[in-house]
């Protein structure tokens, strides 16, 4: 395997709450990816504009992708690895997405496979 390439994709299931029907996808993420990018990939996954500020939170911390005009409270996403995050299987956290309506907040379940098992 390359030096740069992943060992692992994760594999996340984003739920929205408070929703009836039930409106979830399933998202297939190399665990070299940012949080930054997770967000890249939520956005497209809902067909979403990212135009809104936005928050992961995971283990009662914050963090943010940095937005024109909106100022940051967390820690950078930018910063962050999916690998360096240590996420436990079956681990929940949030993702809130344009903070005014509260209708764009999910919960992300964490499960990862080896990569040789998705190749």
């Amino acid at each position: 395997m390359a030096r740069n390439e992943p060992d692992e994709i994760y594999q996340f299931r984003a739920v929205l709450r408070a929703i009836s029907p039930l409106i979830w996808r399933r998202l297939l993420v190399r665990s070299d990816s940012t949080l930054a990018d997770l967000h890249e990939i939520l956005q497209v996954a809902f067909g979403w504009e990212d135009v809104h500020l936005n928050r992961f939170e995971i283990r009662g911390r914050g963090y943010e992708v940095y937005r024109d005009g909106g100022g940051m409270m967390g820690i950078d996403a930018e910063d962050v690895r999916l690998c360096d995050l240590n996420l436990r299987r079956l681990e929940r956290f949030d993702y809130e997405y344009d903070f005014g309506d509260g209708m764009d907040r999910m919960v992300m379940v964490f499960r990862s496979t080896p990569l040789e098992k998705v190749v």
